[in-house]
C-alpha cells in the first residue's frame, strides 16, 4: 500500500511540476523568439527591403504567440480531465504546530513577489491555513498533509516532524491557547536546511524537559453536519490525512500537529473552532457569550484514525 501511495505521490508531483515547468519553459522561449523576429521585422519595414520576408515574418510571429497559447489551454484541459476533481476546488483546513507547549510560526514566503509557501495550487499564507486552490488530480496525495509538509519543504510521519520556519520560531498571536512550555529548550530543536533556513526537527523519544518519551501526534478536529457539534480524533498516521472539500472552517478542518508526551486528546483549537465553541468562545475573541455563534460542542473520541 505504501508504495502504491508513494508511486501516486511521485506521478502526481511531476505532473504539477511538468505542467507548470512547461508553461514557463514555452513562454519564455516564444518570447525570445518573439524579440528576434520583431527586432528583424523593424529593419526589413524601415529600409523597405526584402518585401518578401514580410509575409513569412508574419507568419512566423503569429505561429509564436499561438503556440504557447494553444500549448497552455491544451494542457490546463487534459489536467482537468484525467483530475479526480473535474476542475478546480478552493478548499481550507486550519493547522497549527506545537512543539513542547510553545506554538512554532511556519515560515514566512521568502521567494520573489509571493505570497505564501508552498506552490501555486498548494500552499499556506502565513495565516495558519492550508489553502488548495487548484485541481486534484489525485485527492489521496493531493490533499493530504504529507504533500503539504513537502511543498512546504518540511516533513512528518508518525516518528518524526520537520517544521520550516523563521529564526523567530514562535507564534505571537493572543488567543485561547497560551503557550506554556520553555522556549529556550525548543530552540534546541532549531536545525538548518541545505539553504541555511531555520527548521525544528524532533524524533520520538526526545523529551520537553521533563524526562518522559515525546512524540509526534497529530489530532483532527471535524464538523459534524447536521450537528452543534464537532469531533476531536487523534490521527494513527498524519501523512495519511485527507482535507475536507470545504472552503470555510469551519465545516472544513482544523488538524493540531503537536510534540509532546503522548495523549489521547489536545487541548488546542484552531482559531476559527475556538470562537465557535460553547466552553471557550470568549477565550477566543468572543467579547460576551453569544449563543448564536458559541453554540459548537467538542466531542472526543478515543483510539486513533487515519
Amino acid at each position: 500500500m505504501n508504495t502504491l501511495l508513494t508511486s501516486l505521490a511521485n506521478a502526481n508531483r511531476d505532473i504539477e511540476e511538468q505542467v507548470n515547468a512547461l508553461s514557463i519553459n514555452t513562454v519564455l522561449i516564444a518570447t525570445l523568439i518573439l524579440v528576434v523576429l520583431l527586432a528583424v521585422s523593424a529593419v526589413v519595414v524601415k529600409g523597405n527591403k526584402h518585401k518578401k520576408l514580410k509575409l513569412p515574418l508574419f507568419v512566423l510571429i503569429s505561429i509564436t504567440i499561438a503556440i504557447p497559447s494553444f500549448l497552455m489551454i491544451g494542457s490546463t484541459v487534459y489536467v482537468n480531465l484525467i483530475s479526480e476533481s473535474k476542475g478546480p476546488v478552493h478548499w481550507h483546513t486550519d493547522i497549527e504546530f506545537w512543539v513542547c507547549d510553545q506554538e512554532i510560526e511556519l515560515r514566512d514566503p521568502y521567494k520573489f513577489l509571493s505570497n505564501k509557501i508552498g506552490t501555486s495550487t498548494y500552499h499556506e499564507h502565513d495565516d495558519k491555513r492550508i489553502h488548495l486552490e487548484g485541481v486534484v488530480i489525485e485527492k489521496e496525495y493531493d490533499a493530504s498533509l504529507e504533500k503539504f509538509m513537502d511543498v512546504i519543504e518540511g516533513s512528518i510521519s508518525p516518528t518524526d516532524l520537520v517544521i520550516p520556519t523563521d529564526d523567530d520560531l514562535f507564534e505571537n498571536d493572543t488567543d485561547g491557547d497560551q503557550a506554556t512550555g520553555d522556549q529556550e529548550l525548543v530552540r534546541n530543536f532549531l536545525t538548518r536546511n541545505d539553504e541555511g533556513r531555520a527548521e525544528i526537527t524532533v524524533s520520538n523519544g526526545m523529551d520537553c524537559g521533563d524526562g518522559q518519551a515525546a512524540e509526534v501526534q497529530a489530532f483532527l478536529l471535524r464538523y459534524n453536519d447536521g450537528e452543534d457539534s464537532y469531533t476531536q480524533t487523534k490521527l494513527e498516521d498524519p501523512r495519511r490525512y485527507i482535507m475536507r472539500d470545504e472552503s470555510i472552517v469551519p465545516p472544513g478542518d482544523c488538524v493540531i500537529v503537536e510534540f509532546n508526551t503522548p495523549r489521547e486528546a489536545s487541548e488546542r483549537l484552531c482559531q476559527q473552532y475556538g470562537v465557535r465553541d460553547v466552553e471557550r468562545c470568549t477565550e477566543f475573541g468572543v467579547s460576551e457569550f453569544n449563543p448564536e455563534l458559541c453554540n459548537l460542542r467538542q466531542i472526543v473520541e478515543t483510539g486513533g484514525t487515519n
